[in-house]
């Protein structure tokens, strides 16, 4: 059945390659790996158990602009002056809003559902562990569900049974010591059947900086691991004054892709930076070689900020990354790394998206302080058929004469042209919407997660789709995987409520249709909690 067209089914034009760019990778030397097996009783000991939560190394800024003007422009967001959407406006339908779905049983595998996603599993993920946000990730195998905050993990049956529950700084014991970890990021390489775990860590009086990564044996999470630390101040193989953070983890059929942003210590953001890892050598159980990419910038030469690798199903020999611009824009980067060489090769193209910009952070009931909502980065992205899936969040008022609310924007960019296929904005005038992760099934629908929280709801986890069929540019009414129960107050020294920093989301290996995510909760006054849940079309 064709898909009814749409605004936002007109291919946008104005995407261009630019030839001349070239970055090379800068080589780095391999890392050996260290054998780790989580049910090792050694982990339990005390000399184990001792977790460290330095703050971050102190920066001038937080963002390529300075903290002042990121905040004065988060100040004005609730009234700032609307732009003209290219993208189609959903806006979400609180009457077709499902209830809480703790006490559903699962739907049997193969029914249709009547609305957004059907519900299937769901269950209680890790509860508060006294970090500030505490950036769920999450990745699905064949039999299990990996759970991870700041800064633990929890392995899980499908069922929602816990079979193991580590802290990180005891699973990255054996090669890392003395070190705070921090912004998990997990993921299950269906090509070769490997779960990867990706955490960053430092030391501030010895201004360490390392990305810390584990990756397992053979599918099963309750096997073997190896562990690697790899020193995030070097590009390549000649040292800096930077410090990695907010990282992410992508891959395809030949590598692993980590990007990060960088920070000087005791200075402001840098750049972004990739690191390529091919799997050959550490699948195979040897040294981890890798390459980096550095001061990376987009087409108009400013520099590029948190960029998205893809998780990439298939093998269309070439990975795929997205950043957007910062603070706000209309455009969107893409960025392209084939390997095959003696080194892989990037090249980058422009993309013409919905106008997009900060957003105002998130009202809760009883007037109590507003849960930070972020900014514009792009928070996750997949690669799925032929096609580039990602979110981020932006503004949008949805009444005249209202304020501007959090909403969620979200796009599917056909990657060999580069050229949007559709893109949307979803949201409502009485919430806000906000952190969203998306990804596609086998059979090209959709499931995003997100936080929403208004002055009647506290801060609260959502979720919605899209059938393939579905009208371009449009996701269904959402449906409440978990509701918050009480106000929310946690404020990090720069003074923010924090929440977020990211959702989890993710495609199980062993059904095509079923997607898993994994995001926070209010579950108490001022305190966190996470919930698990999965559902399909």
């Amino acid at each position: 059945m064709a898909a009814k067209k749409s605004p936002a089914s007109k291919r946008v034009r104005e995407a261009s390659a630019d030839a001349t760019y070239k970055v090379k990778a800068s080589k780095g030397r391999a890392v050996k790996g260290a054998m780790y097996k989580p049910d090792d009783a050694r982990m339990s000991a005390a000399a184990f158990q001792v977790e460290l939560m330095e703050p971050r190394p102190k920066t001038t800024t937080r963002y390529p602009i300075s903290n002042e003007e990121f905040e004065r422009l988060k100040a004005k967001a609730k009234a700032a002056k609307s732009t003209k959407l290219s993208a189609v406006a959903a806006k979400d339908s609180p009457k077709r809003r499902r209830s809480n779905l703790k006490s559903l049983v699962p739907e049997a595998q193969g029914a249709e559902p009547v609305a957004a996603p059907a519900p299937s599993t769901n269950f209680a993920g890790i509860s508060a562990t006294g970090w500030l946000p505490p950036d769920c990730t999450m990745a699905v195998g064949p039999s299990h569900v990996l759970a991870s905050v700041n800064s633990s993990l929890v392995i899980y049956t499908k069922a929602g049974a816990p079979l193991l529950q580590r802290t990180l700084t005891q699973w990255f014991s054996n090669v890392a010591q003395g070190l705070t970890i921090f912004d998990p990021k997990a993921l299950y390489d269906q090509h070769a059947g490997r779960w990867v775990l990706l955490a960053v860590a430092i030391n501030n009086a010895t201004k360490v900086s390392v990305h810390l990564l584990s990756i397992s044996v053979s599918s099963n999470p309750m096997g073997g691991w190896r562990n690697y630390i790899f020193n995030a101040r070097l590009n390549g193989a000649a040292n800096t004054n930077n410090w990695a953070d907010f990282p992410a983890i992508g891959v395809d059929n030949q590598a692993l892709y980590i990007t990060s942003n960088m920070f000087a210590f005791g200075g402001g953001f840098q750049y972004s930076k990739i690191r390529v890892i091919p799997k050959a050598g550490p699948y195979a159980g040897g040294p981890a070689p890798f390459f980096d990419f550095f001061n990376l910038k987009n087409l108009n030469n400013t520099t590029a900020f948190t960029i998205q690798p893809c998780h990439t199903f298939g093998a269309p020999n070439v990975e795929y990354l997205v950043n957007t611009l910062f603070p706000s824009g209309n455009l969107m980067t893409v960025w392209r790394i084939v390997n095959g060489g003696a080194a892989p090769v990037i090249t980058r193209t422009q993309v013409a998206i919905s106008p997009y910009s900060l957003a105002p952070n998130a009202e809760q009931p009883g007037g109590a302080t507003q849960l930070n909502t972020g900014d514009v980065r792009v928070l996750h992205a997949a690669f799925r058929g032929d096609s580039i899936w990602t979110s981020f969040v932006t503004a949008r008022r949805w009444t005249a004469g209202g304020p501007n609310r959090a909403s969620v924007q979200w796009c599917q960019i056909r990657a060999a042209a580069p050229a949007v296929v559709q893109q949307g904005v979803y949201g409502a005038g009485t919430a806000h919407y906000f952190y969203p992760a998306m990804c596609p099934d086998a059979n090209g629908n959709v499931t995003m997660v997100f936080s929403r929280s208004s002055t009647t709801e506290f801060g609260t986890i959502a979720y919605t789709g899209r059938r393939a069929t579905d009208p371009l540019g449009t996701l269904q009414a959402s449906a409440v995987l978990k509701a918050g129960v009480a106000k929310y107050v946690a404020l990090d020294s720069g003074g923010r409520n924090r929440w977020g920093d990211y959702n989890g989301v993710a495609a199980d290996p062993a059904n095509g249709r079923v997607v898993w995510m994994y995001s926070m909760y209010a579950s108490a006054v001022n305190t966190w909690g996470t919930w698990v849940g999965s559902s399909f079309f």
